[in-house]
């Protein structure tokens, strides 16, 4: 992998938004105008943004913006959420299984309908059909639903696979899924009538550690044209406090065979947490690993290594999210040096941790 110096595109920072609790996942509206993150705090937190984003300035500014009134509603982490593709709604989900629908053009942002047990336990991801029509979610339950924009109600429901699942992800075609899970299993699915097409291979994902299951493939995305599938996790060494390796997998969606398995530094370095297709044709990803260990990358399919990787470490990256001017990138950290904020429980306190949000230009 080619180290990132002075001959490589750079990433350009552009901003800092301050938050107060640590957070999971980010999403732009349709316009650019708010920016939403997932608290695990049970919050959505957003940031009503400038006019075509942020102006490029010499060096990142912090604290320009005030986060606005959270929205509240979830019982646990608020673990995915997603704009609909015509902008008029919001979907989030939580570590209690459930599923929210908020109306996005009220001032208000009122919940539509709301599920409270979606899924059993943990619900792992939500996403929209590619028409919109629909919201499909998969969770620790290993089961694939399928649920009405309109009210909500079950339209289908699949096994998974049987294990606990990560990760969705609907093809541009608008007629099929995949969906990813803890063994490195990623299944190919018909969603109009929940048949099995297809089974990709990213084994590699996942090891045993004694008796820990270790891994999953944690993130998956399409290429614009639907031919290649990018499939994000990690090549677990051990459990416990666990070490891996990030590593992205692209497989041909026709055939399934393996394009290219890019791994992404060393054991320290952890799972590839999330990774989008950029409509230039590169891949944009994050990763997170060990206490202030992280990487954000973009990368050409089929070329020896990214071709563009932060200059300065971010710590823990876990999301990031494209604007809709393609030309801006927003990606979740960790504050502090190492990742996590240093305990003060003998003074009474423990303030947490928190999730600045970087923003960057994209040299593309």
């Amino acid at each position: 992998m080619p180290a990132n110096d002075a001959t490589q595109p750079r990433l350009q920072p552009l901003a800092v938004l301050t938050t107060t609790r640590q957070m999971s996942r980010l999403c732009y509206s349709r316009d650019g105008a708010q920016l939403f993150a997932a608290g695990r705090d049970g919050l959505v937190h957003f940031w009503n943004l400038p006019p075509n984003g942020f102006p490029a300035t010499e060096s990142a500014s912090k604290n320009d913006l005030p986060e606005q009134p959270p929205l509240s509603g979830h019982n646990g982490w608020v673990t995915s959420l997603e704009v609909s593709p015509d902008g008029s709604r919001l979907i989030t989900a939580d570590s209690w299984g459930r599923l929210t629908c908020r109306e996005l053009a009220s001032p208000e942002r009122p919940v539509i309908w709301d599920l409270p047990e979606a899924h059993t336990g943990w619900l792992r991801q939500a996403v929209f059909t590619v028409g919109g029509s629909q919201v499909i979610t998969c969770g620790l339950d290993g089961r694939i639903r399928v649920w009405s924009v309109v009210d909500g109600s079950l339209f289908k429901e699949f096994v998974g696979g049987g294990e606990d699942l990560y990760s969705l992800a609907c093809h541009p075609d608008g007629e099929t899924l995949v969906a990813g899970d803890l063994k490195g299993s990623i299944h190919r699915w018909r969603i109009s009538d929940g048949s099995r097409l297809q089974t990709y291979d990213a084994a590699e994902f996942f090891k045993l550690s004694f008796i820990q299951e270790v891994g999953g493939v944690r993130t998956l995305a399409f290429s614009p044209d639907g031919s290649v599938l990018a499939a994000g996790g990690c090549v677990p060494e051990n459990g416990g406090f666990v070490q891996g390796i990030p590593c992205l997998r692209l497989l041909n969606v026709t055939t399934g065979e393996l394009i290219q398995s890019l791994r992404l530094g060393d054991n320290q370095e952890g799972f590839v947490h999330q990774v989008l297709p950029h409509p230039s044709g590169c891949w944009m990803g994050v990763c997170s690993g060990q206490p202030g260990k992280g990487k954000v990358f973009l990368h050409r399919t089929g070329e020896a290594g990214p071709f563009c990787l932060n200059s300065e470490p971010l710590a823990n990256c876990h999301s990031l999210a494209l604007h809709p001017s393609a030309a801006q990138l927003a990606i979740l950290a960790n504050s502090g040096t190492f990742g996590q904020q240093k305990s003060m429980a003998r003074e009474g306190n423990y303030p947490g941790n928190t999730s600045p949000v970087h923003v960057f230009g994209l040299p593309i």
